[in-house]
């Protein structure tokens, strides 16, 4: 291998974006490339504290070519051993390769070098004057057939109980088209913002809008910190992730004025040292969607003692034969009509969110596994709040996240997978108390179900002093 090699993939890579035919083979190109030569910068800088430079491209090109072939394991054990050597190691590679991407993309007319400043449009004055005024930009807008009560559009539910929290705020939606390049969103968003005098920007920006796996929120934020005084609430969803911590600490980075709203886990001081940011918060589910979720399941019966609704790892699928050896009738995915076995089977044809919030209503518990998929971290997961608004127990793993919203007479834990058949057992033995306990859980779910995320944020703004939802 070459010194030249990585570069002339690189530019190979760069070609291909231009004469991309069409969004598919461009998202490609720019996944793999960010992917791959992150990796392989972080190994040839490690490498070249010890050793030449060209020896150190070898490796570059080597790992590269790994990582292309979808080694991850390889890339895995690279990245530990890189990073012994070289604190934050992969940040500082991450970095570079966002300033080159950066480029990129402004050359393809990102970012808002065409667009008016603050100044020439009409802002209403300065943030802490003006009315509140909220715009959300979701990742799946009022053009997909999930925009609507009980639809499971997370974002339909945030604008929906933002609406509820605060009655006395301007609440819009900034649409971006299916597949609209960063060039046209980037100055329609930011004229918007400035047009409308919005005082606060809630978009989950883990990626992009309606481009899932593209992501130039730094090149926009960069831009429009300098030109728009609000906040922007950047939502989390999977910020034990390292590539989108790496994302939120870019952009918190840039300005004070980013607030990270994370609803797995809490990520205070991870950004910036000894700043706070918001969270873990339960993703909201409005009293509108209550209410149509209520009607739904009204008079239905429970018939199941334990459910399960998730992917069927080979494990799990060996714990829940355990918990009915015990004596519990275990309905795995009860919202499905058909019968899921193994994991593929239980990650395809999937049902609608009121057959979902029908399936764990008809149960008295239900398991939720806190574990992230990126490792040994546990999360808030939104089945907890879902379960407890339809009054079923929720038995649950993790050690510190549940506990935060609800009393632990409110729901059940088990400290291990070896220990959750037990639990069932002794708690399907004294019915009236689980029954007592399910009630109080929705009870608190009910008061928490819009305050939990949108009075997050509210508190949040406030220990940061930033303008907030319901105060200045």
């Amino acid at each position: 291998m070459s010194e030249v090699a990585p570069k002339a993939r690189l530019k190979r890579c760069r070609n291909q974006w231009s004469k991309a035919d069409g969004d598919g083979d461009r998202l490609r190109d720019e996944q793999r490339y960010e992917k791959h030569w992150t990796v392989a910068q972080s190994l040839r800088f490690a490498w070249a504290r010890g050793h030449g430079t060209n020896e150190s491209m070898r490796i570059s090109e080597y790992l590269y070519v790994m990582t292309d072939l979808g080694k991850a394991t390889v890339r895995s054990r690279v990245g530990k051993m890189a990073s012994r050597i070289i604190p934050n190691l992969d940040e500082r590679a991450w970095r570079k390769t966002r300033v080159e991407l950066a480029a990129h993309w402004r050359r393809d007319g990102a970012g808002l070098s065409g667009v008016p400043r603050q100044s020439s449009l009409p802002m209403g004055g300065p943030v802490s004057s003006r009315p509140v005024h909220i715009v959300v930009v979701p990742m799946d807008g009022p053009t997909h057939e999930s925009w609507k009560p009980a639809g499971g559009n997370f974002f339909y539910e945030i604008q929906q109980a933002a609406r509820e929290f605060a009655p006395n705020a301007e609440i819009s939606i900034f649409s971006v088209e299916p597949g609209e390049q960063p060039s046209s969103w980037h100055g329609r968003l930011a004229h918007y913002l400035i047009e409308m005098g919005a005082t606060h920007l809630v978009a989950q920006v883990e990626t992009d809008p309606e481009r899932a796996g593209t992501w130039t929120w730094d090149v926009l934020w960069a831009d429009l910190a300098e030109q728009w005084d609000g906040v922007l609430l950047g939502v989390m969803f999977d910020s034990a992730f390292r590539l989108i911590t790496l994302q939120s600490r870019e952009l918190a980075r840039i300005s004070d004025r980013f607030v990270l709203v994370d609803i797995c886990m809490p990520m205070d001081g991870v950004l910036k040292k000894g700043r706070t940011e918001v969270g873990p918060v339960n993703m909201p589910i409005s009293n509108e969607t209550l209410a149509v979720i209520d009607e739904c399941i009204h008079g239905l019966p429970k018939i199941h003692d334990v459910s399960f609704i998730g992917a069927l790892y080979p494990y799990r699928v060996e714990l829940l034969d355990q918990v009915r050896a015990h004596g519990a009738n275990v309905a795995v995915n009860p919202h499905r009509v058909d019968v899921a076995t193994d994991f593929e089977s239980s990650r395809t044809a999937q049902p609608t969110y009121l057959d979902y919030m029908t399936g764990i209503a008809q149960s008295r518990m239900t398991i939720n596994f806190s574990e992230s998929s990126a490792g040994l971290v546990q999360q808030l997961k939104t089945r907890i709040l879902e379960a407890a608004c339809v009054g079923t127990l929720v038995l649950t793993d993790d050690v510190d996240r549940t506990s935060r919203f609800w009393d632990e007479s409110e729901y059940g834990f088990f400290a291990s997978p070896q220990e959750l058949p037990s639990v069932v057992e002794r708690l399907l033995a004294d019915p009236v108390a689980l029954d007592a306990a399910a009630l109080r859980g929705r009870a608190r779910a009910r008061l928490i179900n819009v305050s939990s995320f949108w009075g997050g944020i509210d508190s949040g703004l406030a220990a940061r002093k930033l303008r907030g939802i319901t105060t200045l």
